[in-house]
């Protein structure tokens, strides 16, 4: 098995590996491994225990104008937290680069100073694919095997606003011996359940997701039996139920054994319309104590809101899946009701998918996950839409909320093409939607004075009806729409 081993440098004129903001120094990761990266290339992962600390890095103009060698920029991938990234070191190679401008943040920082104001000392380490954190699972994926060099494990960098937050009677801090990841508390497999989508819909039949995971051990040869806690279990129609990697081991009033035969199970159960009128009603699945296994405590469930209609949704909530116009949220924009608001989050949602002819399904990754709305104009009208982004919310690239607006007939035909920035590209042939590409942003002095830019955005819309679609890199928002008369 290929081992790797990391270093850090930076171009800073001193004795420190420090990058220093106002001086715009530059970091440079290595990779270096004992032999070639095997076929399809070699994904890596570094972390560290400093939330967001990659966004006191340069990551838009690292985009649009990268400086990296032997690897594949289109699969790197940032955690949920940004304390780390996972890249692709490219088939064949034995070493792999990256480099990084420092960004220059504004000061004082007011979300979160602790990472982005004076002195922060980051130590970044190697991690292997069975010591990736549960919270880091599904933004972090296809990492590939490999062993670390015990003594390349981690390097440490010194990010500063200014030089002299480097004076010598701050000591660099020692580099740690091992990767940063804390190993299990105990020898026993660990089962998480994630489900979606947030929204079951009885007259459309909509079919919920449960996926299970199974990690830190082996399965048994006969599988592994988890059981599941499900108290309105019978408001889904149990006939319906299908399973991948496993089977149905029992079912009882208010819950069910799944026998998991893979590391990874998805049971698909449909909603029954049981002809009743939903009031705020509620359907959760848990998992339950068994033999086996231990719970992942955070990971361990989800809840599911039931509603008649898919007009029965409660006016500002954005229900994936809406990414096609046939399923867009309903603005119900009137003139005695002339706002809309509402929050939503772009990370990878198991339930934001759509079924194909043949009972797959396609699922909508982050860089695929649009919103469209629908609303109601007269020609000459006009509608502003104005976007912000959650405080305390991830910044994905070390930007904030970067929109793409496009206007469609209710045939789906465009009807006009309104752009921010270039971020955007039409769909590949096997993609619903379309992804990111190289193109920069317009440069501006911060990060606040580009969102003063973007928002609010106005736009005269001149059919009827239309649908906006919202095309984002930012894992949460808020968008607001109102019309002007």
């Amino acid at each position: 098995m290929v081992q790797v081993s990391l270093s850090t440098s930076t171009n800073f004129d001193g004795d420190l590996n420090a990058l220093v903001e106002d001086q715009g120094t530059a970091l440079t990761v290595r990779f270096d491994l004992d032999e070639p990266a095997p076929a399809g290339g070699l994904k890596v992962y570094i972390d560290s225990e400093i939330e967001q600390i990659l966004n006191r890095l340069d990551l838009p103009t690292a985009i649009a104008n990268p400086q990296i060698e032997n690897l594949n920029l289109l699969a790197t991938q940032t955690n949920f937290d940004n304390s780390g990234l996972a890249v692709e070191i490219t088939e064949g190679s034995t070493f792999a680069t990256v480099t990084l401008n420092i960004f220059d943040n504004p000061e004082p920082d007011t979300v979160l100073p602790e990472t982005f104001d004076g002195r922060v000392d980051a130590a970044f380490s190697l991690v292997t694919a069975d010591q990736i954190a549960a919270e880091d699972q599904s933004s972090i994926t296809g990492v590939g095997d490999y062993t670390i060099d015990p003594d390349a494990a981690s390097s440490t960098v010194i990010f500063t606003d200014e030089a002299s937050q480097l004076s010598s009677d701050t000591p660099e801090p020692p580099t740690p011996e091992s990767p940063t990841p804390e190993p299990p508390m105990s020898d026993a497999l660990q089962v998480s359940l994630f489900t979606g989508p947030d929204y079951l819909i009885e007259d459309e039949g909509t079919v919920s997701a449960h996926a299970f995971l199974v990690t830190n051990g082996v399965i048994p040869e006969d599988g592994l039996v988890v059981s599941v806690d499900a108290p309105n279990l019978s408001e889904f129609d149990l006939d319906s139920v299908s399973v991948e990697g496993g089977e149905i081991a029992a079912v009882r009033e208010d819950g069910f054994d799944l026998r998991m035969t893979e590391y990874t199970a998805l049971v698909n159960l449909a909603v029954a319309d049981d002809g009743e009128t939903e009031a705020e009603e509620t359907a959760s699945f848990s998992l339950a104590t068994g033999e086996g296994y231990e719970i992942v405590e955070n990971l361990s469930g989800g809840s599911f809101n039931l509603v008649d209609t898919r007009d029965d949704i409660p006016t500002g909530v954005i229900a994936e899946g809406n990414d096609v116009i046939p399923f867009a949220t309903n603005t119900q924009i009137t003139a005695d009701s002339p706002t809309f608001s509402g929050q939503n989050s772009f990370s990878f949602n198991i339930g934001n998918r759509y079924p194909n002819e043949d009972g797959t399904y396609t699922y909508i990754d982050a860089s695929e996950n649009v919103d469209v709305y629908k609303v109601d104009l007269k020609a000459g009208e006009t509608i502003t839409v104005e976007s912000f982004e959650v405080e305390g919310s991830a910044q994905l690239f070390g930007e904030g909320f970067i929109p793409q607006t496009r206007i469609f007939n209710a045939d789906g035909s465009p009807a006009t093409d309104f752009g921010v920035n270039g971020y955007t590209k039409p769909a590949a042939p096997d993609k619903l939607f379309g992804g990111l590409t190289n193109d920069s942003p317009e440069e501006t002095d911060t990060k606040s004075s580009r969102l003063q830019q973007m928002a609010p955005t106005l736009l005269h819309l001149e059919l009827k009806p239309m649908y906006l679609a919202f095309l984002t890199i930012q894992r949460m928002i808020l968008a607001c729409l109102s019309t002007i008369r």
